[in-house]
Formats: structure tokens, C-alpha cells, sequence
């Protein structure tokens, strides 16, 4: 006995309930809205690492950066001095 293609899919579509169906859709719909987010995900992250990659490059930009993390240092170098003495005690050379 051989079994067409349409008599297939009226099995199949008999075997299945409505709450069957719906769980079927429901899980389709979150692995796409799953795939969506990873898609976008990587997207934005691609695009924040060219940007920081092509600001960083600057070489303006890399003096700033080094400007002000000496002034951070500087600071706080002076405020542990100040008012934190015995942190710099403790520091071994």
C-alpha cells in the first residue's frame, strides 16, 4: 500500500490538537525572538568595537586619555599620602 503526500499531511494534521499547535507556535516564536536578540546583539557590540577602535586609533585622542589618567593618579596618589599614610607603608618594593 503506498501512502501519497496528502494523505500524509491529513495524518499528521489529525494527530495534532490545538494545544499542540500552539505549543508548536509558541516555541517557534521564542527561538526567533531568541535569534533576533543574538543577531542584534552581536550587531551592536561589532559596531561599538569599530567605533572605540577607530576614536582610539587617534592619536589625540590616546594623549587625552593618558593626560587625564595621570591627573587621576596624581590624586589619588596624594590622597592616600594625605590621609591614608599606612596604605603606603605597607606597600613593598
Amino acid at each position: 500500500m503506498i501512502i501519497n503526500i496528502n494523505e500524509i499531511k491529513q495524518i499528521i494534521a489529525e494527530e495534532l490538537s490545538q494545544t499542540d499547535k500552539n505549543d508548536i507556535e509558541r516555541m517557534i516564536k521564542q527561538q526567533l525572538k531568541s535569534d533576533l536578540e543574538d543577531a542584534v546583539a552581536k550587531a551592536v557590540e561589532k559596531a561599538v568595537k569599530e567605533e572605540v577602535k577607530s576614536v582610539m586609533g587617534d592619536k589625540a585622542t590616546q594623549k587625552e586619555m593618558a593626560e587625564v589618567s595621570k591627573k587621576i593618579i596624581k590624586k589619588l596618589y596624594k590622597d592616600l599620602s594625605f590621609h591614608h599614610p599606612y596604605i603606603i607603608d605597607r606597600i613593598k618594593i
